[in-house]
């Protein structure tokens, strides 16, 4: 087995610059990491050409009716783990693909443009895969803390933290947002000329409607990286309970924990899921403490460890985590074209 690249400092400086605002230019780049912008720009095409960090833009809570959002826990074949996996990172509704260990085989995070497309994904096109035995879905109800909040926290502090994603009133899309917004997934940095070559609009349509998808929360901008690669090679996903007077302030309390990727209250039982990234498997019990004793109303009464990524938002993902190509995420679409 080939031993795994560490990212050094400054890639890990560039990429939280680039956590910090994902389509910022070159110039301000550089000036947060203390370097030139030509270098700045060429240390990053290195890092995504070689998959090890990216930008995608993923449906927001702006984004009528698109943040219709479920985490499935599937139970397989024992022997159908990996195919089943590597078949359902090819849905565009299967936003995020995992291979767990702790009771459950994969963990999916799906989405779809409303309930009934949501149902039709989970009904007639997962339940049907060969291999898949069981799966259970838990449907979010509100998410305080995800990707595009999440930092390496390599950088100073700026005293503002990206906080959880904001209600809006959601907006209604048509044909070209949804292109744009598939074509960010693919690339949050691409330019605005390459843009308005995807979707046949002009170049300063494609910026005004980028804008406005940004600034309405249709499309969350993330700066992804290789967890592997970044010292952070174990994900741990806990399912809690809080008192339900208590739930929302355990939520946000948890997605301000440094370790927390996703906190997210759920229209089921157990009401909270929690996402962290951790640097060893020593941590995972550690992690549960500071839990604790942050947020001591909640409850932890499931724990699955990552075995491996398969896909995360959109992007297929090597053993290292690296991203090696891409799934479009288009949740718009019917899950089960040509059924009856």
């Amino acid at each position: 087995m080939t031993r795994s690249v560490v990212l050094d400092e400054d890639d890990l400086a560039l990429v939280e610059a680039l956590q910090r605002d994902p389509r910022a230019p070159w110039t301000e780049v550089a000036a947060m990491v203390g370097t030139n912008a030509v270098t700045a720009s060429r240390r990053w095409e290195r890092l995504r050409a070689a998959g090890a960090a990216w930008v995608t833009g993923t449906p927001g809570p702006g984004s009528h009716h698109a943040q219709v959002l479920a985490y499935v826990d599937v139970t397989c074949l024992p022997s159908e783990k990996t195919r089943v996996a590597n078949e359902l990172a090819g849905d565009a509704h299967a936003l995020s693909v995992d291979i767990t260990a702790g009771g459950r085989d994969l963990m999916l995070t799906v989405a779809a443009v409303d309930l009934p497309t949501l149902g039709r994904y989970l009904l007639e096109r997962l339940d049907r895969v060969p291999g898949v035995t069981g799966t259970r879905a838990r449907i979010a109800t509100r998410l305080y803390a995800e990707g595009s909040t999440w930092r390496l926290g390599v950088l100073p502090s700026t005293g503002a933290s990206g906080g959880p994603p904001q209600l809006i009133r959601p907006t209604v899309l048509d044909e070209v947002d949804r292109e744009l917004m598939s074509a960010l997934g693919e690339d949050g940095r691409a330019s605005y000329a390459a843009l308005a070559t995807a979707t046949g609009i002009s170049q300063p349509t494609a910026r005004r409607r980028v804008d406005r998808l940004i600034s309405s929360g249709a499309v969350l901008l993330r700066t992804e990286v290789a967890a592997p690669l970044a010292g952070l090679p174990v994900m741990v996903v806990l399912s809690a309970d809080a008192p339900a007077g208590r739930l929302d302030d355990a939520a946000a309390r948890l997605g301000r924990l440094r370790q927390v990727r996703l906190s997210t209250t759920l229209a089921g039982t157990p009401s909270l899921l929690v996402v962290a990234w951790l640097a060893s498997l020593e941590e995972v019990h550690r992690f549960e403490q500071e839990l604790a004793h942050v947020v001591p109303d909640v409850v932890v009464v499931d724990r699955l460890v990552v075995l491996r990524a398969v896909k995360r938002m959109g992007h297929l993902l090597d053993v290292e985590g690296r991203a090696t190509g891409t799934v479009r995420m288009d949740v718009w679409s019917d899950p089960v074209p040509g059924a009856q």
